[in-house]
C-alpha cells in the first residue's frame, strides 16, 4: 500500500509551493504577516491534499481498485499484520526443536502472502480464505499448542491431544501453502504463456540454425577441396 509514498510526495510538492507563496505575499504583494501566513497555510494544504489525492488515484487506477475497495483491503491488511506479529512472537514460546521448523515454515508462508498482497492489493481477493479463516486458525492454534506444551505434568491423554494438534498444524501449513499458490496463480499462468512463446520461437529458430550449420559445413568442405587441388597442382609442377 502506498500511504507513505503519497504522503511524502505531497510534502515534497507542498513545501516548495508554500515557500514561494510566503515570499510572494511578503516581498511582492506586501501583505501583513497574518494574512501571508493564512494564504501560505491554505496554499500548502491545497497543494498537499491535491497532490496526495492525485497520486493515490493514479495508484488505484494502476491496480484497478476503487477507493472503497482500497480502504477495505487496507483495513484487512492492518488486522492481518497484528495477527502476523502474534504469530512471529510465538518463537519465544517454543520449547521443542522439532517445532522450530514447523513454526518457521508457517511464518515464512504467511510473510510471503502478506508481502505479495501488500505490493499488489487486488490479489487480496485471491486470498480470502487466508485472511478470513486460515490465518486466524494458524495464530490461535500455534499459541494454544505452544502454551500447553510448556506446561509440566501432562497426562497421557493430554500428550496424545498435543500430538494430534501438531498434526493438525501440519495440515494447516499445507492449507496456507495452497493459499499462496492461489495468490500466485496469475503469475504461473503468465509463466506458462511466456514458456509457450519461447517454445514456439525456438521451433522457428531451429531450422534456421540447421541451415546455417549446413552452409558452414559446405563452405569448410569447399575450402578444404580448394586447398587440396592447389597442393596437387604444386606437386605436378615439381
Amino acid at each position: 500500500m502506498k500511504d507513505k509514498f503519497t504522503h511524502w510526495y505531497g510534502v515534497l510538492i507542498a513545501g516548495p509551493v508554500g515557500l514561494i507563496t510566503w515570499l510572494l505575499t511578503i516581498g511582492v504583494f506586501d501583505l501583513t504577516t497574518m494574512i501571508s501566513a493564512l494564504v501560505t497555510g491554505g496554499t500548502v494544504f491545497l497543494s498537499y491534499f491535491s497532490t496526495q489525492q492525485f497520486t493515490l488515484q493514479k495508484y488505484l487506477n494502476e491496480h484497478e481498485l476503487t477507493r472503497s475497495e482500497y480502504k477495505y483491503i487496507k483495513k484487512e491488511l492492518k488486522s492481518a499484520r497484528e495477527k502476523q506479529k502474534r504469530l512471529f512472537n510465538s518463537y519465544k514460546k517454543i520449547r521443542n526443536f522439532s517445532d522450530i521448523k514447523l513454526i518457521f515454515d508457517i511464518n515464512r508462508v504467511v510473510r510471503a502472502i502478506m508481502k505479495k498482497v501488500h505490493n499488489e492489493p487486488k490479489l487480496f481477493y485471491n486470498g480470502l480464505q487466508f485472511f478470513h479463516s486460515n490465518l486466524d486458525s494458524a495464530v490461535n492454534m500455534v499459541e494454544i499448542y505452544l502454551d500447553l506444551y510448556r506446561l509440566p505434568g501432562k497426562t497421557k491423554e493430554e500428550k496424545i491431544e498435543l500430538n494430534t494438534a501438531r498434526l493438525r498444524l501440519l495440515d494447516l501449513k499445507r492449507n496456507l501453502e495452497l493459499d499462496l499458490s492461489e495468490i500466485n496463480r496469475n503469475d504461473y499462468n503468465q509463466l506458462k504463456i511466456e514458456r509457450a512463446v519461447l517454445d514456439r520461437t525456438e521451433g522457428v529458430n531451429t531450422p534456421r540454425l540447421e541451415n546455417n550449420d549446413s552452409k558452414i559445413r559446405i563452405k569448410d568442405f569447399n575450402a578444404e577441396l580448394s586447398n587440396t587441388q592447389k597442393a596437387g597442382e604444386y606437386i605436378d609442377k615439381k
